[in-house]
């Protein structure tokens, strides 16, 4: 009888850990399919990102800055979310490599960072899923917003490496966004070339600008798109924006801020 008892008590100790493993994954994978839903609703409305047509001539209209500024203001909260994530994984990696504190203080200061960390997945699918309400609300798409991001903080980006997140890989374009840049300037070199100002000496210009940076990012020369700034045309157009869209830059998230999940959640997307 004793036997007996032991054995179902084992058996239902290791039922009730299946049990929460599987709803604890359960209750994780429903955010991200919530999520991917979401992403899914941009796409089906705006089409893919690299299906996007920048404007030819490169000017972008005051209105579509004026909504890309919108959606920018709606995701600081959680730029500064996950920036504190990225603060704790530097913070817990100093202490790793200080000899002179305390064990004690250590495992103290690192069970802190840990736990901030342990939240970086469910606050990434807090970031994409207001990023993507945004878009909807301002009728923009994943492709619209990444040529304006891009065009508005290349020269950030490029100054990355010198700055307080140099060593974490989230502050560097992934290469999968790279090629789908690529793509987007693409589209707008094609149209560029087959309209009707394609002969004008400032088409000519924006023709060599384009080709020149879709090589540099090709080749790997260009970790970002536009280090030095954009073309000119679209430098004027977002000059009067200046400030308020470098206000609105955050340091060392660029890999989160432009991700898309359709292929998988992942932080590291190749």
């Amino acid at each position: 009888m004793t036997h007996s008892k032991h054995h179902i008590w084992r058996f239902l100790t290791i039922a009730s850990i299946i049990f929460v493993l599987g709803a604890g994954a359960w209750f994780f994978m429903l955010p991200v399919q919530q999520s991917k839903k979401l992403e899914h609703s941009v796409i089906d409305r705006f089409g893919s990102a690299t299906r996007y047509i920048p404007p030819a001539d490169g000017v972008i209209q005051p209105q579509r800055l004026e909504g890309f500024i919108r959606v920018r203001e709606t995701v600081q909260a959680n730029c500064r979310v996950f920036q504190n994530i990225i603060d704790n994984v530097i913070k817990l990696e100093s202490l790793e490599s200080d000899p002179n504190l305390p064990a004690s203080q250590k495992a103290s200061e690192g069970f802190k960072s840990l736990k901030s960390m342990f939240s970086a997945a469910p606050t990434f699918l807090e970031f994409m899923d207001t990023r993507n309400t945004a878009l909807l609300t301002e009728k923009m798409g994943l492709g619209e917003y990444i040529y304006i991001y891009l065009a508005a903080y290349g020269e950030q980006l490029a100054l990355e490496p010198q700055g307080r997140y140099a060593d974490q890989e989230e502050a560097y374009l992934s290469p999968r966004s790279r090629r789908e840049f690529v793509q987007i300037l693409g589209n707008q070199l094609a149209a560029l070339q087959s309209g009707e100002r394609s002969q004008d000496a400032s088409a000519d210009a924006l023709v060599a600008d384009l080709q020149a940076e879709m090589a540099a990012l090709e080749d790997g020369s260009h970790a970002s798109p536009w280090p030095n700034g954009p073309p000119a045309t679209t430098a004027e157009s977002l000059a009067p924006y200046r400030d308020r869209l470098s206000d609105l830059y955050c340091e060392g998230i660029v890999r989160v801020e432009i991700l898309q999940n359709k292929k998988g959640f992942s932080f590291e997307v190749k």
